[in-house]
């Protein structure tokens, strides 16, 4: 597994396990409060996650078309 595939699954597991707690938390605390923190900050992080997400697999496979074309 290259570098770039370990920090994309370390990222993946990261966002799994903050979402599994913001989910958690959401299940006692439901006012707006939690309401304006979701869309202040939990959506823009997991759409600038998935983002990064999808930037590191594509850089991934960038580098080992290069890692290829050098063999």
């Amino acid at each position: 597994m290259s570098r770039l595939n370990q920090h994309l699954s370390e990222l993946d597991a990261a966002w799994k396990l903050v979402h599994q707690r913001w989910e958690t938390t959401g299940d006692a605390w439901t006012d707006q409060v939690h309401d304006d923190f979701a869309v202040q900050y939990m959506e823009p992080l997991a759409q600038q996650t998935q983002a990064v997400a999808r930037s590191l697999e594509r850089l991934a496979q960038i580098v080992s078309k290069a890692q290829r074309a050098v063999k």
